[in-house]
């Protein structure tokens, strides 16, 4: 069963407070779809991964990447076609090319235009090309972009035998290249044009340039006509005649022909291929020992390209190991850097390199360690990113992103770049803050930063993504700060502006409204789903049914929670006629979820056998539902309101042993746990005990997502029934055990105090754990992340220690300077106070004036307690009247 998020949010909540799971949550239809966010970011990072292979040379994962893209419903499907073109067409594969651009909607943009003069050009087919060109307008294409029609018209030049025009057009493209992977990219593509050139090649023409070459053969004039003559035998079909012409030049070149060797070994290279054999060993010793950094890159770039299967990556990874360890740097050491740590960072996601994540992260931080004015260094620290991103380290991934950002500079060609990492920040931070709050931290500052960071991305958005999209998930990263009244304040001014969707309006109420509910505060959730449903209007007759049908369903339950039984009832009723054309699945959800809420309300209205009967029918009709194992909550709760404890009880372990494997069925043996301890005798403390280690062995055998929290909860618990029986010894084992194994987690602090607290308690017969219960008290009372009420609770502890062994004097320092002063007048902590706070910050006060008695202290003893009048702790103010009393304070206002 997929409805869990509730429950999970139930026991963060109880447990952040009081140790111990809140009460669970009915089900909800469908909520898991929706109360994590449905961010298009995912699909943002895997853009940035294509585009960036696609520049790099890796075509294979470049292609791999965008089709993927293609077929996610939230990815921007234009940006993807367009990249997956632009790979087809540095293939070399117009054809392939031609099919994606066709698929793609109308109207076409210019940069469609662009790419299919592109591929015409490639086929021969000038005039299309021509007529493609004139329909991709300048002014309308990116910085980018406006590099390739540069080239486009080169090409267009070379087409039509001007070959001086095509010249000075390739090099404007190059000169136009924003970095320095596109300038690479053009210098390859401009060899592979002058390569695949449409000059007409005729036999005579080749032997005339035969002819050349022999005549100044070992001359500098006779290299350049054997290149040439080696293009038109491959332009003739001819092309292991022209592989083996520049095989023997190679032979005769002096060494000290460095330059003329790396243009042969390039075009060596380009004729024979770079996937194998004769070509791809050419490009390899240009990149080993070439003396030219550009055609080094080209070579890199090639090698890249060609290294499509597991056999050809291995070989270039060896190549690039090599050549990164020799004991001289070499020239374009940053390069292969890069490209190894993208190779790796490939191989890590299909699992073909173990350690693949940790050698990109390497090779990187090398890169940047070593080379920190590189031009690379955005391309650095994205591979970081994804790698980061990949292992579900979203704060790191969030800060390399933000460093790859402030790479880029502030201008028209680098904005939509800048916009995509501005998401991936933002999500990334989110995304921490899921991660830390399931793990039993504070995610709140993760939230807080996402929260900034959207309200950034909504000022300047990327391209494909919905604005109303973006809307939600700032609402979502608010409510997730735990601040749903700011969450709410902010849907309502978001819902004044036009770009907020229906769709996305509603999901965020839906989410508001839940954690609104999850926090007590259910009238106001309820008011908002009153208001949306009489407000909705024709735009919400456009809605999604499954999204019109849940904002109903919640209105009912809200309607039960705020204790409107027969309204409930009454909408209940109403809800049957709006899931019509729903799926057969959510139909089953809301109409066993319904049964629920019907029972409930006859319970609230006293119906008791109806209710019984809707459940006993509930269980027939929905068997393996949610709602059929909520049931037994239900009944239970209304067991136990009877104090019925013992049938309470059996219908939760009921529960567990026809579900076992269900993630309600552990929390089921917890709250049977809690049943039979209420009973309060031995026996009862005992089967309480078992059926915690009942849970226990649950959770082992069938983990779920909850499952650690639960464990948590019912060890701390164990640990209470411990000490309760006057077994201090297995308490201190139960609360050791959740130290030491549940260190990273926020609430561990509970378990902190509590052995502190059962340390103590055994001091009369071992004095040396007195001592280490201060210790630990100490620390719970200084730990600055911990919640405030545990660490009043620790720092009265500590004084009540002192005070027994006669250290009036710390014991009075020790309440006063670290509980009352810290916690009471510290306006900003004393809003922290919860109940349990408030308790003991009152016994704190008490026992200090009572201290200050002893000494006959009167006037500072009236003060402590006057205190508490004053600050309206709602605890302990009987007793202190009755103390202010006998000085004939006893009618002193506060």
């Amino acid at each position: 069963m997929r409805v869990r998020i509730l429950l999970v949010l139930g026991l963060v909540t109880g447990l952040a407070a009081l140790g111990a799971p809140a009460p669970l949550n009915p089900p909800a239809p469908l909520v898991a779809r929706d109360t994590a966010g449905s961010s298009p970011t995912e699909a943002v990072v895997q853009l940035e991964a294509a585009q960036r292979a696609q520049e790099m040379g890796f075509s294979s994962i470049a292609v791999a990447l965008y089709q993927e893209l293609l077929q996610r419903p939230d990815a921007d499907h234009s940006a993807a076609a367009l990249g997956l073109a632009t790979v087809w067409l540095a293939e070399g594969k117009p054809a392939e090319a031609e099919k994606v651009l066709v698929a793609m909607p109308e109207p076409h943009t210019a940069a469609w235009h662009l790419r299919k003069g592109l591929a015409a050009a490639q086929q021969n087919q000038t005039g299309t090309a021509k007529d493609e060109r004139d329909a991709s307008r300048v002014s309308e294409l990116s910085p980018a972009d406006r590099g390739w029609h540069l080239f486009l018209q080169g090409m267009i030049a070379t087409a039509e035998n001007e070959p001086d025009k095509a010249t000075a057009l390739f090099n404007q493209a190059i000169e136009a290249a924003n970095s320095t992977m596109a300038r690479g990219q053009f210098l390859l593509k401009r060899e592979q044009a002058r390569l695949r050139s449409g000059e007409q090649v005729t036999e005579e023409r080749a032997q005339a340039m035969r002819r050349n070459f022999e005549q100044y053969q070992g001359r500098q004039l006779g290299y350049g006509f054997a290149r040439a003559y080696a293009v038109m035998l491959d332009g003739l079909g001819r092309k292991s005649e022209a592989m083996a012409l520049l095989q023997r030049q190679l032979v005769a070149l002096p060494a000290e022909e460095k330059a003329e060797i790396d243009e042969t070994r390039l075009l060596l290279g380009m004729i024979g291929g770079a996937a194998e054999g004769v070509g791809r060993n050419a490009l390899e010793r240009l990149l080993e020992r070439g003396t030219d950094r550009e055609k080094q890159r080209l070579a890199l770039q090639l090698l890249a390209s060609a290294s499509t299967r597991p056999a050809q990556r291995t070989s270039l990874r060896r190549l690039l190991d090599t050549l990164v360890a020799a004991p001289q740097p070499h020239p374009i050491l940053e390069d292969l850097l890069l490209y190894r740590a993208e190779l790796a960072l490939a191989e890590a996601r299909t699992g073909s390199q173990p350690d693949g994540y940790a050698q990109a992260e390497d090779d990187v931080r090398t890169l940047l360690e070593r080379f920190p004015g590189s031009p690379l260094k955005a391309h650095a620290y994205l591979v970081l990113t994804d790698a980061a991103w990949e292992q579900n380290r979203y704060r790191t991934a969030a800060d390399n992103a933000a460093k790859a950002r402030e790479q880029l500079p502030v201008t028209p060609g680098t904005a939509e770049a800048r916009a995509r990492l501005g998401l991936l920040i933002a999500e990334a931070w989110f995304r921490a803050g899921l991660k830390a709050d399931a793990s039993g931290s504070n995610g709140t500052a993760d939230f807080r930063n996402a929260a900034d960071a959207y309200q950034a991305v909504l000022r300047e958005p990327p391209a494909g993504v919905s604005p109303g999209e973006l809307m939600f998930q700032r609402v979502l990263t608010e409510i997730q700060a735990g601040t749903a009244d700011d969450a709410a304040a902010l849907l309502d001014e978001l819902a004044k502006n036009p770009a907020f969707d229906t769709v996305n309006r509603w999901r965020a109420e839906w989410n508001l409204s839940r954690a609104l509910q999850t926090r007590g505060q259910t009238s106001a959730a309820y008011a908002r789903v009153n208001r949306l449903l009489a407000t909705g209007g024709a735009a919400a007759a456009q809605l999604p049914v499954e999204l019109r049908a849940r904002m109903a369903w919640l209105q009912a339950r809200l309607s039960s929670a705020v204790g409107e039984p027969e309204r409930t009832l009454q909408l209940i009723d109403a809800l049957a006629g709006q899931i019509g054309g729903a799926s057969a699945e959510l139909k089953t959800e809301i109409e066993s979820s319904s049964q629920l809420l019907r029972s409930e309300s006859n319970f609230a209205l006293g119906r008791d056998a109806a209710a019984l009967k809707i459940l006993e029918q509930l269980r027939a009709d929905y068997p393996q539902s949610s709602s059929a194992v909520y049931s037994y909550f239900l009944e239970a709760e209304h067991a136990a309101k009877q104090d019925r404890t013992a049938d309470a009880q059996r219908l939760l372990t009921k529960l567990a042993d026809e579900f076992p494997s269900d993630p309600y069925a552990p929390f089921a043996l917890f709250q049977a746990a809690l049943q039979a301890e209420r009973r309060g005798q031995e026996e009862n403390l005992k089967e309480a005990n078992q059926l915690i280690e009942d849970l226990l062995a649950l959770v082992a055998k069938y983990p779920h997502p909850e499952s650690e929290q639960l464990a948590f909860a019912a060890r701390l618990k164990q640990g209470d029934i411990f000490r309760k029986r006057n077994d201090f010894p297995s308490a201190q084992r139960a609360y050791e055990n959740l130290v030491n194994n549940y260190s990273m987690r926020r609430d561990v602090v509970l378990a902190q105090l509590a052995l502190a607290e059962t340390l103590n308690a055994q001091a009369a017969d071992e004095p040396a754990l007195a001592e280490s219960a201060l210790v630990r008290f100490e620390h719970v009372r200084d730990m600055a992340d911990a919640p405030v009420d545990a660490r009043v609770e620790a720092g009265f502890n500590i004084g009540f220690m002192l005070a027994r062994r006669g250290e009036l004097a710390k014991a009075q320092e020790s309440w006063w300077a670290e509980v009352v002063n810290k916690f009471l007048l510290d306006e900003p902590l004393a809003r922290q106070l919860g109940d349990k706070g408030r308790f003991w910050m009152a016994r704190t006060l008490l026992e200090l004036g009572g201290l200050f008695e002893q000494q006959e202290k009167l006037e500072q003893a009236k003060e402590a307690w006057l205190l508490i009048l004053k600050s309206k702790l709602g605890y302990g103010e009987a007793l202190a009247k009755a103390r202010l009393a006998r000085f004939n304070l006893a009618e002193v206002t506060p």
